[in-house]
């Protein structure tokens, strides 16, 4: 049985905070996993990993910056190792997944970061979207530039409306992209952080992590995984996590002075 813990009263001040879940999601806070409820007190460069019946999982700021995920999604928050653009450092790293940033009126949101491209600060919102084949960012209201973190490198700016694709910008979606926005994206929905201001939450702790179940988090790129010996140290206590971290060791080179530190 999953241990609870109680969780101190939120200083949203100082954090992002958990506001809303629909469905199923955990969250990676540190190097611990805690079954996602409503409520909880975040830290930078946590998980946030939901379910593929999930309808949405919301993370609030104190500047009243929001970030909706979607169902199947996997995203970081508050990345570290990342250049600020604009005086903004990035609210997000969607390794995969749905998510839709609202900002707080006229001061530009943090950027969103994906493998592939990233969508620099703005005002207003967007609708994003990461997968291994496909990308998309849709400026649901204000104009907002997205970046190519290719070789290409180009710039992009989209116009209300519109929609990046990997192949150019549409003035606007199609049909069939509109049906597959997650149905929580499609209205707004207002500002929660209030509801929890004194409330204590309780968060079921569950198994800690393994290799197996951060492998994708393991392999991404050196900006996102820089810090992870040092947060998952655990793992070269579990006799198959130091193995497979052996095995890969090509896709995470930066565990090889924690794996042989005789080397």
């Amino acid at each position: 049985m999953a241990a609870m813990v109680a969780l101190p009263l939120p200083c949203f001040a100082q954090g992002m905070l958990l506001t809303l879940l629909d469905g199923e999601a955990l969250v990676i806070d540190g190097d611990k996993r805690l079954a996602a409820v409503a409520g909880l007190h975040l830290a930078p460069a946590a998980i946030v990993e939901t379910g593929a019946n999930t309808a949405i999982t919301r993370v609030e700021w104190p500047d009243h910056t929001a970030v909706d995920l979607g169902p199947g999604t996997r995203a970081m928050l508050a990345p570290a190792g990342f250049p600020a653009r604009s005086g903004r450092l990035p609210l997000v790293y969607l390794l995969q997944g749905w998510a839709k940033v609202t900002g707080p009126g006229k001061v530009p949101a943090g950027g969103v970061l994906t493998p592939a491209i990233e969508v620099l600060p703005f005002a207003g919102a967007a609708v994003i979207v990461a997968d291994r084949q496909e990308r998309f960012v849709f400026a649901e209201s204000g104009p907002l530039e997205v970046l190519d973190r290719g070789a290409a490198g180009a710039r992009r700016g989209l116009a209300t409306g519109s929609l990046y694709t990997a192949a150019g910008v549409l003035p606007r979606p199609t049909p069939g992209w509109l049906s597959s926005v997650p149905r929580a994206f499609r209205d707004p929905i207002p500002l929660r952080a209030a509801l929890f201001k004194d409330r204590v939450v309780s968060a079921s702790v569950l198994p800690d992590p393994t290799y197996v179940t951060l492998a994708d988090w393991l392999s991404a790129e050196a900006a996102v995984r820089r810090d992870f010996p040092h947060r998952f140290a655990t793992l070269v206590r579990d006799a198959a996590s130091r193995r497979a971290l052996q095995a890969h060791l090509s896709s995470h080179p930066e565990w090889a002075s924690v794996l042989n530190p005789s080397r």
